[in-house]
């Protein structure tokens, strides 16, 4: 069982790990960062607006 998730998950995470390392050659990491910086400014401020209640 242990072996099968395990097995599972490297399927899973090998490839993206490839992938998001031939992207982090052509993305600057400053950009990602500022982006990824950004969304959580706005997810907290969404939540502290309750936002969820007007759905």
């Amino acid at each position: 069982m242990i072996a099968g998730t395990t097995l599972g998950m490297l399927l899973a995470d090998v490839p993206a790990v490839i992938v998001g390392n031939q992207f982090s050659r052509k993305i600057p990491m400053k950009l990602v960062h500022s982006v990824a910086a950004g969304i959580f400014a706005l997810m907290g401020l969404l939540t502290l607006l309750k936002v969820e209640e007007l759905f």
